[in-house]
């Protein structure tokens, strides 16, 4: 399943992300909080690259 929903996310046995279609991190057993704290911490690294 391909997702942005935190909660669809959290039934999965494991979420790999991707930012920019390349890997960025997996997430093992995620929780809904886990899910939401990961894309955040990702959307800071964009954010932080996007002056470059």
């Amino acid at each position: 399943m391909v997702t942005h929903d935190p909660v669809a996310a959290s039934y999965a046995d494991r979420v790999l992300l991707f930012s920019d279609g390349l890997p960025a991190g997996q997430i093992d057993k995620p929780s809904q909080s886990q899910v939401l704290a990961a894309l955040a911490a990702l959307g800071q690294k964009e954010t932080a690259g996007a002056g470059v």
